[in-house]
């Protein structure tokens, strides 16, 4: 097998990952704020953990209003001879019930970012602590 194939393993684990649970997405819980994910083409982007704790559908979050803290995992191949998984966190202390939120991705060569913007399209928070490394 070629090395760049083996570089696809991580990326398609993950695609597997998330056909695993790709029955349909659960009705939104209006007592709830829904945090959907935004991929683009070169990326899968997963949710990670919700105030530390792992969740069990990496397509989306479900939170109580008020503060909590995403876990995002982000696996990237943009065309490079490797695949780079990322990891970061997002705190946000404004979540309202029945509102909508995303996360969505983005990179810069090998930095890698992700926001929450609101269901007005407003970027409320920010990552930190991004980190990544291949395979």
């Amino acid at each position: 097998m070629q090395s760049k194939s083996l570089l696809l393993v991580p990326l398609l684990s993950a695609v597997c990952l998330l056909s695993a649970c790709a029955g349909p997405m659960p009705k939104a819980d209006p007592s709830e704020a829904w945090i959907g994910l935004r991929d683009d083409v070169n990326s899968v982007v997963l949710a990670e953990k919700v105030d530390g704790q792992k969740i069990a559908d990496g397509r989306f979050f479900e939170v109580q209003p008020g503060t909590h803290d995403l876990g995002v995992m982000a696996y990237d191949d943009g065309g490079s001879d490797s695949t780079l998984t990322c990891t970061g966190d997002i705190h946000y202390s404004g979540f309202k019930a029945g509102h909508r939120y995303r996360l969505v991705e983005s990179s810069l060569g090998e930095n890698f970012s992700a926001n929450l913007v609101n269901q007005n399209g407003k970027t409320v928070a920010s990552s930190t602590n991004f980190d990544c490394m291949p395979g």
